[in-house]
């Protein structure tokens, strides 16, 4: 015959393995996942439970009864407020409270007022199956499909907990065992016990495994919301290694501004390519990096594919892959903005120079006393009109003032008069 003290001593010490697991699991990714303290606080009840149920005989039997196995239902209870969490699925608290309540007062009165240990056992594995039946339901069913792959697994060990618990009510109502002490119920509760534990092992294995598909799956969003946002940029990105240049990725608006195609950039290295316009410029950027992990907006100059130099506002921030540094760079092309600054330049000297020029028009200027022209730096001498003509931007148009017009057509006005 088996002996049940000593599989539920084995069981002790394998759920504390699991209990150990359960943790790391949590502590792990507390910070990406919800309800994983749940799952730690099942595993410790569970665990509690079924220690105080070794220790029958050794502590007083209500202990030994009643706080056991309602740590063991309570605890499966939290299992399954965790699992809802960490789907995003949850359920009323009020049902399941309700069933653990009329599980602690039905479990007392079998205890104290009618003690029957099958009906004990009937009333723990029907809370069970009934937790179960959820558990299996919320993996396998409700969870979006998206999950299900990750759920799967987890799911079909609460479905065989189910089928387990099921098989065990039947069992004990066709069977109902007049005995009340635990111990020597026999072979088919020792061989019951072995089933649970194999099944909570099971169960451990399986929401690791749960959990790690989970973080595979958060991974692979995050690379492709990285590499959209990489690759729709609208200004140049760059990975670089950062001892020797070597390209990683680049986008298409650097394939753009630099006149490489991607197949000639990736793999190859900023130095090898002559990229920096300025080996100056890099090792600058370079020190920044070291000194502040960071550079922002330094004004440095790229060497396109023909050779043309484009201006730029270079950023980057060091990052480690894999044990290696790497520069996650920014880059935006100036170039067009720069020549719009010097060409603004260019025309506020060109006014400035005219305003200088005009500005001699209201100096001393040499004037002849008798023909009226004016001396220019050079000595020639100009016409008015033609002097000022030069020197501002002023245009002439010629006519008689009235005391001219008499002087040089005497009788002009009388005639035009007479005619009208």
């Amino acid at each position: 015959m088996l002996d049940i003290r000593s599989i539920i001593v084995s069981g002790i010490l394998t759920n504390a393995i699991c209990v150990f697991v359960v943790v790391v699991l949590w502590r792990q990714n507390r910070a990406r996942f919800n309800g994983l303290p749940f799952w730690v606080g099942n595993y410790a009840l569970q665990t509690t439970g079924l220690l105080l149920i070794a220790l029958r005989g050794v502590v007083p039997d209500w202990i030994s009864i009643v706080p056991s196995n309602l740590f063991v239902v309570f605890g499966a209870l939290l299992g399954l407020w965790g699992l809802e969490r960490f789907t995003g699925r949850k359920s009323f608290y009020a049902y399941n409270t309700a069933l653990v309540a009329a599980f602690f007062l039905l479990h007392l009165a079998l205890t104290f007022i009618h003690p029957c240990l099958w009906a004990r056992s009937a009333n723990i594995a029907l809370a069970l199956l009934l937790i179960c039946l959820q558990c299996a339901w919320l993996l396998l069913k409700r969870v979006d499909l998206s999950l299900r792959p990750a759920t799967r697994l987890v799911g079909l060990v609460f479905a065989s907990y189910s089928l387990l618990f099921a098989i065990r009510i039947v069992f004990l109502l066709t069977r109902q065992n007049s005995t009340n002490e635990y111990f020597q119920t026999g072979s088919i509760e020792a061989l019951f016990m072995v089933v649970i534990q194999v099944h909570f092992i099971l169960l451990t294995y399986a929401l690791n495994l749960m959990v790690n598909q989970r973080l595979v799956q958060t991974i692979q969003l995050q690379e492709e919301k990285y590499a959209k946002a990489f690759h729709s940029a609208p200004y140049a990105v760059i990975l670089t290694r950062s001892f020797d240049g070597k390209i990683l990725e680049v986008n298409n608006t650097f394939v753009g501004d630099i006149g490489y195609s991607r197949d000639e950039l990736v793999g190859n290295s900023t130095l090898t390519l002559d990229l920096w316009a300025s080996l100056a410029d890099r090792v600058s950027v370079i020190e920044t990096l070291t000194a502040h992990g960071k550079v922002a907006e330094a004004e440095v100059q790229f060497k396109k594919k023909n050779g043309e130099l484009i201006d730029v506002l270079f950023s980057a921030e060091a990052i480690v892959i894999n044990g290696e540094s790497y520069l996650l760079s920014t880059i935006r092309n100036v170039t067009d903005r720069k020549q719009a600054e010097l060409e603004r330049e260019r025309l506020i000297s060109e006014r400035e120079k005219a305003l200088s020029e005009a500005k001699v028009l209201r100096g001393l200027l040499p004037i002849c006393a008798s023909c009226k022209k004016i001396r220019d730096e050079m000595g020639q001498w100009h016409p008015v009109e033609t002097y000022v003509h030069f020197h501002s931007e002023a245009e002439f148009s010629h006519g008689l003032c009235p005391a001219c017009e008499q002087a040089l057509y005497p009788g002009a006005n009388e005639a035009a008069a007479q005619r009208g």
